[in-house]
């Protein structure tokens, strides 16, 4: 008896010093994580809702490409959580890494990766996010071991499989890609979600038929659900590849309704209504997309415009437009050698504009003086 409390009170002991290095450990984490946070006061509700309001202006910043301001503001979003850890933090804290390492600090993008996992050994986005840094840097072996643990740990998560794929392919390995996208075929579900991002799948895999199958299906819950997700888009996708321009076209407009400010789907509209040789409208599709917020394909929007304008006979703000973009673009050498056939046209429409007012000037003269004539004559008559 004596000996099993001693052998108890040992396990005891054991279990302790466990918990307490645990305890230790997280604190730790903590501290890396949320800095000087711990002393901070206010109700709970009041620093959550701060914490978001931060998040948001991180999150803007981030898309205007100021990413020292969407540090400062990650920090001060995950300042308010006074050490507590939830879902919100770690996700505040993956956009904090994501912000570091678009600022050109790779290695404090993988410190804030590592705190996360030390916390939580299962968190999918940080091993997805620290994967991206070891590729970036062209560590293959360590990259590709973080996004197989990335992909162990995505349960249902069909972003991550599709951007290891995606990450992967542009890496030029599409065939360890593939397999990330041959484990998402594998989730179960017959939801809008699913329907949707297993016609991605296929999609990108090339088998448009099975795409476009689950993706008529996600987009008829989406019409009665009155629901909105990507279904559309990758439903117009999926017609142009298999050379239906009409349903493309359809879908993409359908999209397009309710997301207007996807630069994306506006220039490929734009496309459309150029080779449709609807220049107007075309016109009007790159111009909304220059209008968005930071558009990421400006210079094939900016293209669109300047052949628009070509077509629509408007040389003078083409030849403008395109002085601009070779500036802004030098390594386009196409669009130099347009620029100088479009100041040719100009020079020539500027003389053809020279001549017809030269010829309507001495129209004009020619009018005056024959009227002249004719009155002289009648006066000559009356007399």
């Amino acid at each position: 008896m004596t000996e099993n409390r001693q052998t108890m009170n040992e396990w005891n002991r054991k279990i302790s010093k466990e918990t307490k290095q645990k305890h230790g450990r997280r604190a730790l984490v903590a501290a890396l994580l949320f800095g000087t946070a711990l002393m901070m006061s206010g109700c709970g509700q009041q620093r959550t809702e701060n914490a978001q309001a931060y998040r948001k202006i991180g999150i803007n910043a981030m898309a205007e490409g100021d990413y020292e301001e969407a540090i400062k503001n990650f920090q001060l979003a995950l300042d308010q959580s006074r050490g507590q850890i939830r879902n919100l933090e770690l996700d505040i804290c993956m956009q904090k890494a994501e912000a570091l390492y678009l600022n050109g600090q790779p290695e404090e993008a993988a410190a804030v990766c590592d705190a996360v996992l030390d916390y939580d050994k299962s968190y999918a986005n940080a091993y997805y996010l620290r994967g991206n840094l070891y590729l970036q840097q062209g560590d293959e072996k360590k990259a590709l071991a973080d996004y197989e643990q990335a992909a162990k740990y995505a349960d249902a998560d069909y972003e991550i499989y599709i951007q290891l794929y995606e990450n992967l392919n542009r890496a030029g390995k599409r065939s360890e890609g593939e397999v990330y996208l041959t484990k998402a075929l594998e989730l179960k579900g017959k939801g809008r979600y699913h329907l949707t991002n297993r016609g991605y799948i296929y999609f990108l895999m090339g088998d448009y038929g099975k795409a476009k199958e689950q993706l008529l299906q996600a987009v008829a819950i989406e019409q009665k659900e009155g629901a909105d997700d990507k279904a559309e888009l990758y439903l117009a996708q999926t017609a142009e590849k298999l050379g239906d321009g009409e349903t493309a076209e359809k879908y993409y407009q359908a999209y397009a309704r309710n997301h207007a400010d996807d630069s994306i789907v506006l220039e490929e509209l734009g496309n459309m209504a150029l080779e449709k040789k609807d220049y107007v409208e075309a016109c009007a599709y790159y111009q909304k997309g220059l209008q968005t917020m930071n558009p990421v394909n400006e210079q094939l929007l900016r293209r669109g415009e300047i052949a628009a304008l070509e077509q629509l006979y408007n040389f003078e703000e083409a030849k403008t437009k395109m002085a601009q973009y070779v500036l802004d673009y030098p390594e386009d050498e196409e669009a130099a050698r347009e620029y100088l056939f479009l100041k040719t046209r100009t020079a020539v429409a500027d003389q053809i504009a020279e001549e017809e007012q030269a010829a309507q000037a001495q129209a004009a003269e020619e009018a005056a003086q024959s009227a002249e004539e004719a009155a002289q004559e009648e006066e000559s008559a009356q007399q």
